[in-house]
């Protein structure tokens, strides 16, 4: 599972390269849609940003409030002839230090929020979430320019948009039923997906049992035989549980000449016969 969320947490932090979103200054609540009359872009509507349908409950309604959260602390506000805009949390930073802390245990509450989705987040995306509060703490005690910094940098939509690509990547993989490792390309694939589900959990497929070789037995021969059969039935292999018998050895045929079927010859006459004559 650990495994799984930190795939997800790379791709992320890849897709907030590739759609080249401006973390600092994108809205992350609202987007602007273009609105078409024969075939031409006639003006633009204002509408809040769409939420996939594979993800669950819990995490539509956590997305949706980090998003909304992070708008009003730190682009709420727009003043006339100044194309920057401002936030709740530019406010309260003018506070000689302690709105600074004030401000930094409002970004921390949205990380503590965003933290709350099923699965909890990764730890790369969580240690970014921290290192922009951290960021936006020091150069916010710098009286006055670090108000000005600390509205540019805006710590709160950075956050969110961190948690916006990683739920996106989150859908797309409940989405697809899989997910691969942009490093590695390792693929894992989920137990299920499906619209709401938000499955994150790694699918468990039987491995196909292998029939391991019978074990081959051989007899304890005794005498010229040694090595070979020794006539008695091999000893059943407990562990394939195959019982290999072995037919028994006949009596050497006697040839024409009294001598042993061998082929190497030899009386059968009794020796204390011989020594009478």
């Amino acid at each position: 599972m650990n495994a799984l969320i930190s795939i997800l947490g790379k791709r992320a932090l890849k897709n907030l390269d590739t759609e080249k979103i401006k973390p600092n200054s994108d809205n992350p609540y609202e987007e602007r849609v273009p609105i078409y009359k024969n075939g031409q872009i006639v003006k633009y509507k204002t509408q809040e940003r769409p939420i996939p349908a594979e993800l669950s409950a819990n995490d539509r309604a956590i997305l949706k409030k980090v998003r909304r959260r992070a708008y009003k602390w730190d682009q709420g506000f727009r003043f006339c002839c100044f194309p920057v805009r401002f936030g709740w949390s530019f406010f309260i930073g003018l506070i000689p230090v302690i709105g600074d802390f004030a401000d930094a245990m409002m970004a921390l509450w949205l990380v503590k929020k965003a933290s709350k989705i099923d699965g909890g987040l990764p730890a790369s995306l969580y240690a970014k979430m921290i290192s922009n509060i951290v960021f936006d703490f020091v150069i916010g005690l710098i009286p006055l320019i670090g108000d000005l910094a600390d509205a540019v940098y805006r710590a709160n939509t950075r956050n969110a948009w961190l948690l916006h690509v990683y739920l996106m990547a989150k859908a797309e993989a409940v989405r697809n039923g899989k997910v691969s490792d942009p490093e590695t390309g390792e693929t894992i694939h989920l137990a299920g997906s499906g619209v709401g589900d938000g499955v994150l959990q790694p699918s468990t497929r039987p491995v196909k049992p292998t029939t391991a070789a019978p074990k081959e037995s051989h007899g304890r021969g005794w005498g010229w035989n040694r090595g070979g059969g020794s006539g008695r039935a091999a000893e059943p292999d407990l562990e394939s549980g195959i019982v290999q018998v072995q037919p028994e050895r006949t009596d050497l045929r006697r040839d024409n000449h009294g001598g042993r079927g061998d082929g190497r010859g030899g009386s059968t006459r009794d020796p204390r016969s011989s020594g009478r004559r």
